[in-house]
């Protein structure tokens, strides 16, 4: 197939390395799209199983699918940045290989770009899925839909995190002007956040696969995601941060002791329902190394008496932490925007 003459008005950038298993799902999820004025740019990063049989079938089907492959293996950010230099769109979403884009999701964004022109990004509500595709949890980190002013969001995203590549529909010229993909996509989002406002769609409108192949997975184990997220939120701090936002420099203290309550509440707690002992051991003495008080927390002292249980399983685990786990006066999320947030109202069809 030929590419398009015309430039389209978004581009769905699918970074793809030896995921034939969700490969096809993801394509899928693109061609559902309800706004239909997009290309699909897959950019195969030297794959050895047959992902590129299976693009090579979908692009056989529409010509909007523009398939690139290379025989040079590079790092995933790379790819990304391949997938942004070839873009033609106006604004570029990077759906990772094995996620899915709702139907209503490329419309929704748009709508709030047609709101605020001047957005950095879109950032739509995500919810998770296994290797079958099953929804296991939605998440919904905000309270409702609205604009968010580029450092409030950034704040928000020091002191925890809660966005993923294929949530974002971003304006092109923003991520090019950053410089594309540098370090982590966290500094990625950091930098955007530094420097344009933030649209926020309250309805999860993308879906983000966790499986035990996944870069995610890997990344817990040998432990460097956390790493690499503690370390960029801290290089931002030191020297990326705008003039006016030289007071997030204050959250130095609080990135600490985000870094060592996410070694526990999140990945000591995986690793543990799934009885890798030694990996919890690991990450609570991880923990350690971030925030010395962690030993005082409710949930080291949990971690550390579960730990000599014969066994447990996600749910078990999960039981007797919300059995023992003292009553606290933090409210989880949905949580209120942040200030100087203005409330946007999806039309009832973009919302699906």
């Amino acid at each position: 197939m030929n590419i398009p003459n015309h430039s389209p008005l978004v581009t769905i950038a699918i970074p793809n390395y030896n995921t034939a298993t969700y490969i096809g799902e993801a394509i899928e999820s693109a061609l559902s799209q309800t706004f239909q004025d997009i290309e699909i740019l897959v950019i195969d990063n030297a794959s050895t199983d047959n992902s590129r049989d299976i693009i090579a079938q979908w692009k056989s089907r529409d010509d909007r699918i523009i398939a690139l492959d290379f025989d040079k293996h590079v790092s995933s950010l790379e790819n990304w940045n391949r997938c942004l230099e070839h873009a033609r769109g106006r604004y570029i979403v990077f759906l990772h290989a094995d996620d899915r884009l709702k139907p209503p999701f490329i419309a929704s964004a748009l709508e709030v770009f047609a709101h605020r022109p001047d957005l950095g990004y879109v950032l739509a509500e995500k919810e998770f899925i296994d290797g079958q595709g099953n929804v296991t949890a939605k998440s919904q980190f905000y309270s409702d839909s609205a604009i968010i002013p580029g450092l409030s969001e950034a704040r928000v995203n020091f002191v925890g995190w809660h966005t993923v590549a294929v949530q974002m529909l971003i304006r092109t010229e923003c991520m090019k002007a950053i410089g594309g993909y540098s370090y982590t996509d966290v500094m990625a989002v950091l930098q955007l956040n530094m420097r344009w406002d933030v649209g926020y769609l309250h309805t999860p409108l993308v879906q983000y696969r966790q499986h035990e192949q996944s870069d995610t997975s890997q990344f817990i184990k040998d432990k460097t995601m956390l790493m690499t997220i503690y370390l960029t939120k801290m290089l931002v701090l030191n020297y990326h941060l705008p003039r006016e936002g030289a007071y997030l420099k204050d959250l130095k203290p609080r990135v600490m002791e985000w870094a060592a309550m996410t070694c526990l509440k999140l990945y000591g707690m995986e690793v543990l329902g799934r009885n890798e002992k030694r990996l919890c051991e690991e990450y609570l003495a991880l923990a350690r190394g971030f925030w010395l008080e962690i030993d005082q927390t409710p949930i080291c002292r949990f971690l550390e008496k579960a730990l000599s249980a014969p066994s447990w399983t996600p749910q078990s685990l999960r039981e007797a932490w919300m059995a023992n786990q003292p009553p606290s006066a933090a409210p989880g999320p949905p949580y209120p925007l942040p200030e100087g947030s203005v409330l946007f109202s999806p039309s009832l069809a973009a919302a699906g």
